[in-house]
């Protein structure tokens, strides 16, 4: 097999893959997102043996499924596959009103829900303005909102005074079938990404990294994580990539950056920090490369325009057999 010629694993651990959900109306084949088709592809990537399948949000800008709600329509037609948010963008919502929506599709779930979180982009500025907050506020509120809803799933009673959120004597009785709630995922690569990553994360899942940058940034992470009284080594190490696998290399890039750019809707002097484009070697040996430096999940968007559920198939049959 074509991974013995590759440097071997750590320990000879698995790796283990997710997939981002075709929830995106942008790139969608008619150019609106079908439920049915992330349904059937969540579906599909359980038979295959894919540990998880992923949705993100966005609000107004691009027409995408509501996460919570797609995943809660898969919860029901699945059975093992761990079921992701990437990225939930929690200061849009009240901490009291999320730690409800997702303890419920925690139990809905029995417990396959892992909670990314995140802030998003400068670019969505405009969904914030839509619902009153500030974005110039939106990390200082993630903050306020992961402890607010680490307390509501673990205390009987929780008064908060924070700057952005006040609770008092706040009791939620719906709790998260995963005990202290569903494990939250960070991402980010600056010094107070890190640190936030550091002080709550139970993964940690950036975008766009090189191997040696991951590694580097990982350290400075675990550094935040011991100061806070936490152990590193019970921090997920995930990455989010972006991939395109063809047998012209050439065409590979060319399809993923028209993807990309239609995805965003911004143009790109280069794709090449997004992920992986290329060939099949060009994949396996990318994969190897950010396996050697520590990664335990990748979670992998599809950069192309044909079926989902092919680029699922072949995906299994040709990397995940080789990890």
């Amino acid at each position: 097999m074509y991974q013995n010629d590759l440097v071997k694993r750590r320990d000879a651990e698995i790796m283990k893959f997710g997939i981002v959900l075709p929830v995106e109306g942008n790139v969608a084949k008619e150019g609106k997102p079908d439920p049915r088709l992330a349904i059937a592809t969540a579906q599909r990537a359980e038979e295959l043996g894919y540990d998880s399948v992923w949705a993100g949000e966005r609000l107004l800008l691009s027409q995408r499924l509501e996460p919570l709600l797609v995943l809660a329509s898969i919860s029901g037609r699945t059975e093992r596959v761990r079921l992701g948010t990437s990225v939930l963008i929690a200061p849009l919502r009240h901490p009291v009103l999320l730690a409800n929506q997702i303890s419920a599709l925690d139990l809905t779930s029995n417990g396959r829900l892992i909670l990314g979180l995140g802030v998003g982009a400068e670019r969505i500025k405009p969904e914030y303005e839509s619902v009153g907050v500030p974005f110039r506020e939106r990390g200082r509120r993630l903050d306020e909102s992961i402890t607010v809803l680490k307390r509501v799933w673990t205390e009987e009673e929780v008064t908060f005074e924070g700057k952005y959120y006040k609770l008092n004597n706040v009791r939620m009785r719906l709790r998260p079938k995963q005990r202290g709630g569903p494990p939250i995922w960070l991402g980010g690569m600056t010094q107070r990404l890190l640190g936030r990553a550091g002080r709550f994360a139970d993964g940690w899942m950036p975008i766009e990294v090189p191997p040696a940058e991951y590694s580097d940034s990982f350290k400075q992470l675990s550094t935040f994580a011991l100061s806070s009284g936490r152990d590193p080594s019970k921090i997920e190490h995930a990455l989010y990539i972006t991939l395109n696998m063809r047998k012209d290399p050439a065409e590979s890039k060319r399809e993923a950056q028209e993807f990309l750019e239609t995805y965003y809707g911004a143009k790109f002097a280069s794709i090449e920090k997004f992920g992986i484009f290329g060939t099949l070697k060009d994949s396996l040996e990318g994969i190897e490369e950010y396996s050697s430096v520590g990664i335990e999940t990748i979670v992998v968007r599809f950069a192309s325009f044909g079926d989902p559920i092919q680029e699922v198939e072949s995906f299994a049959k040709d990397v995940l057999s080789s990890f």
